[in-house]
């Protein structure tokens, strides 16, 4: 767990600035990351508090967690670097496109994960759809969420499939260890 705690110090030195804009900004992408953050942060403090009460299972959610927002923070930051230049308001205005990306990718990792019967190449299809739009700075459909939700109905070829991704996870741990996941949390380093 030392090892991870190392990682999560580090990740939230370098991180902590860009959620401060999220999160002043009111972010989509925010609100996505907060309960995971949010159940990280908590797990922190505790294992600063008490380095004993961290069991196998803590330790394996705290992994999932800094694997998971290191890629998608990761992601968004590319994303704000490389497309938008650095333009934050620019990376804002696609800020819905780029949570659909993350989505289908948590989507596509927990098909295989469940090993759930999926159209790959149309859900390929599609995630390269939202990254031209992204990537090439296009209009952004006024009915995008329709069109994604119709297309995921038709990759996924069960009718009975309830996606539970990471996040939903998340907040299911964080409504065990007593979080509410309000805006007004402070993070200190």
């Amino acid at each position: 767990m030392e090892r991870l705690i190392k990682e999560y110090q580090g990740w939230l030195t370098d991180n902590k600035d860009f959620f401060e804009h999220l999160k002043h900004h009111d972010s989509i992408l925010y609100h996505r990351f907060q309960p995971v953050y949010e159940v990280m942060y908590h797990l922190y403090e505790e294992y600063k508090q008490n380095p004993n009460s961290i069991n196998e299972d803590i330790e394996k959610i705290f992994q999932i967690g800094l694997e998971y927002l290191n890629l998608q923070v990761f992601t968004c930051k590319i994303y704000l670097k490389k497309t938008f230049e650095n333009d934050f308001h620019q990376f804002l205005h696609y800020e819905r496109v780029i949570n659909y990306s993350l989505f289908v990718e948590d989507l596509k990792y927990e098909l295989v994960e469940k090993s759930i019967n999926y159209n790959e190449e149309e859900l390929e299809k599609l995630g390269e759809y939202i990254s031209d739009i992204i990537e090439n700075k296009k209009t952004i459909p006024d009915n995008l969420n329709l069109y994604i939700d119709s297309k995921i109905h038709k990759i996924i070829e069960s009718d009975d499939y309830n996606f539970i991704g990471i996040i939903d996870i998340f907040v299911e741990i964080g409504d065990a260890l007593g979080l509410s996941f309000d805006d007004d949390t402070d993070y200190i380093i």
